[in-house]
């Protein structure tokens, strides 16, 4: 049986023609999105949502890496989210 491998590139949401959630950190700079499914640890988000980084909160990718730094209602949050949790965003369309 063949195995077929896939690159997983960041995107933007123009580059997107479905509305499938992706990892947040496959934001490219300057790209807004919506958080759509948050996953990890009860603590892990619990401090999350103290951040103010909540399920259908509107989110802007400032600068990609680990930890990568976001901007969420004006506020610069920095996160280095490893294995402890996992935001899921709908890239915005344009």
């Amino acid at each position: 049986m063949p195995f077929h491998q896939f690159e997983i590139f960041p995107v933007c949401g123009s580059m997107i023609t479905d509305s499938v959630p992706l990892p947040i950190e496959y934001l490219q700079p300057e790209c807004h999105g919506t958080i759509v499914e948050m996953c990890g640890q009860p603590c892990q988000m619990q401090r999350l949502a103290e951040l103010g980084i909540r399920q259908g909160c509107k989110v802007r990718m400032v600068c990609q890496g680990e930890p990568c730094l976001i901007c969420i209602e004006g506020r610069r949050i920095s996160l280095r989210l490893g294995d402890s949790a996992d935001i899921f965003v709908i890239p915005a369309a344009g």
